[in-house]
């Protein structure tokens, strides 16, 4: 899947697990983090894409990979936010932030570990309905790989579908119990989008 989708994707769990507002700068770092760090094997390409097709997608997108991705996320995060870091991240995602939001914020390193770990696992099942197969998760132990093959890996509906869901609780900041709606709204859609891809017998190379 494309960087948007994932950067946003793990955004948005940041947004679900921050306990204040305050705190969302922090927790939406991480959960982006973890979306992203799982693609940082990329870099395979510069050896040609034979390189780059058989081994994109295993080591960082193993079980190995996850957590370590969770846990580099979460300490980033943790690092930004002490050096006071975060809060210009924070017009990512909520208006901006005044000295009495973040006024003696405490923040929970396994918890932005967790979040990084979820963002991480969501790039996970986001790669895992697209065509480019090879996602391995659980190497070393196990070679298999696994894909559904219904989207593309750029697929223009997710998305769309993704930006909306962001913009749309940056701009109008809803309550937390109707942001777990909107969320629950978005996974339906995608699931929903993806299902009649594949039962339609889209398969996809990319």
């Amino acid at each position: 899947m494309d960087f948007v989708t994932h950067s946003l994707v793990g955004v948005g769990i940041g947004r679900l697990a921050a306990p204040t507002r305050g705190h969302l700068p922090a927790y939406c770092l991480a959960g982006m983090l973890g979306g992203l760090l799982p693609d940082s094997d990329s870099w395979l390409a510069l050896l040609g894409p034979n390189i780059y097709g058989l081994y994109h997608r295993v080591i960082t997108h193993s079980i190995v990979g996850l957590l370590a991705c969770g846990v580099g996320a979460g300490l980033v995060a943790l690092l930004a936010a002490r050096a006071k870091r975060t809060r210009r991240f924070g017009w990512f995602v909520t208006e901006n932030l005044s000295d009495a939001d973040v006024a003696g914020l405490k923040l929970s390193f396994p918890r932005l570990i967790a979040v990084g770990v979820c963002g991480a696992a969501l790039h996970w099942m986001m790669d895992w309905i697209t065509g480019f197969g090879n996602m391995k998760p659980f190497w070393p132990w196990s070679d298999r790989a696994y894909r559904l093959g219904a989207v593309y890996s750029f697929d223009w509906m997710i998305c769309s579908m993704t930006l909306a869901w962001h913009i749309g609780v940056r701009r109008w900041a809803p309550s937390c119990r109707n942001e777990i709606l909107i969320a629950l709204a978005y996974a339906v859609c995608v699931s929903a989008y993806v299902f009649m891809r594949w039962h339609q017998g889209s398969d996809t190379v990319w």
